[in-house]
């Protein structure tokens, strides 16, 4: 299994600055990092940077990768040669939605062999919520992230920084703040992890990243297996309590009152009530599970909360 990495940030906000300063700190910590550019105009002169910083970097010029690179993206990753030492990174364009593209990379069966995605995102000092309508993508962008690094702390006032980061507290933005050399030491720790589990390569992501839990990390989503049959109503009702690091919810379900049928569900935040979608005996993915959304999540006490779901359970 080999670690994702996606790297967000709105536009300019310094997310190839830092991958220049990452990638010597990967060397340095035994890694051989693959780097997929995604950006509408800039991707393969970005890329050209990176030619002498990693041994692999391929540009996704166009659309975003959460809606019309989708398809390329997922086939490079698709066709990626997994071996130990090596890890994944994406960086996206400025104006990707993270949330659907960690829905989307965490739910397909093809991208098994990743860990679910752990989300970077970059933090633009100066420009932080002064991109008027784009104020709440930018947002959006950074709620998901576990983890976050402010740009461009050297040309601000401290002032500055610390109303950065205020903001971000009130905004509900959780991740764990980091930098390049930082950032490269724990993703040897949690290649290091998965190494260990090499052998196990088939192994339910859950497991996988209850793994790296132990190892103190802290991850953008998590996947946990449902009971293959379930109370509609305490399904539902356990699914509001849900903890606020929760900010999103989306997987498969199979009700008691209809077990020919699976449900897709999506619940967007701790505000909005639980939609149901079904979608027939035979889709795509067969397993009833739960895909949260969200930085620091409770692995553990959701791992728990799942007995809840059992027949014989009381609420």
């Amino acid at each position: 299994m080999t670690p994702l990495i996606l790297v967000v940030g709105f536009l300019g906000s310094g997310k190839t600055t830092f991958l220049k300063n990452l990638m010597p700190a990967l060397a340095l910590a035994e890694l051989r990092p693959t780097l997929l550019i995604n950006d509408y105009q800039n991707a393969r002169v970005d890329a050209a940077q990176f030619q002498d910083l990693t041994e692999e970097v391929k540009a996704l010029s166009g659309d975003c990768v959460c809606c019309g690179s989708r398809d390329e993206l997922f086939s490079f990753l698709q066709d990626f040669q997994h071996a130990p030492g090596r890890v994944m990174i994406v960086e996206t364009n400025g104006t990707t939605d993270s949330a659907n593209l960690i829905e989307s990379l965490a739910l397909d069966p093809a991208l098994k062999k990743f860990s679910l995605p752990i989300q970077l995102s970059i933090i633009d000092g100066k420009r932080w919520q002064k991109r008027f309508w784009h104020n709440a993508l930018e947002r959006e962008q950074a709620k998901t992230a576990s983890h976050l690094y402010i740009s461009r702390k050297d040309s601000i006032a401290p002032d500055r920084v610390q109303a950065v980061e205020s903001s971000l507290i009130e905004h509900a933005v959780r991740g764990t703040y980091t930098d390049p050399v930082a950032f490269a030491m724990e993703l040897a720790t949690v290649a290091a992890c998965i190494d260990s589990e090499r052998d196990g390569f088939a192994a339910p992501l859950a497991h996988a990243h209850e793994h790296h839990e132990e190892a103190n990390h802290h991850f953008s989503s998590c996947e946990i297996p449902l009971p293959p049959l379930v109370d509609r109503q305490r399904f539902s009702e356990w699914i509001s309590r849900l903890p606020e690091e929760v900010i999103r919810a989306k997987g498969l379900v199979v009700f008691k009152d209809e077990p020919e049928e699976f449900f897709v569900f999506q619940k967007v935040d701790a505000s909005d009530d639980v939609q149901f979608f079904p979608v027939g005996k035979s889709p795509r993915i067969q397993t009833p599970l739960i895909l949260l959304i969200g930085p620091q999540l409770p692995q553990e006490a959701l791992n728990q909360s799942i007995g809840e779901l059992n027949s014989n359970a009381s609420v």
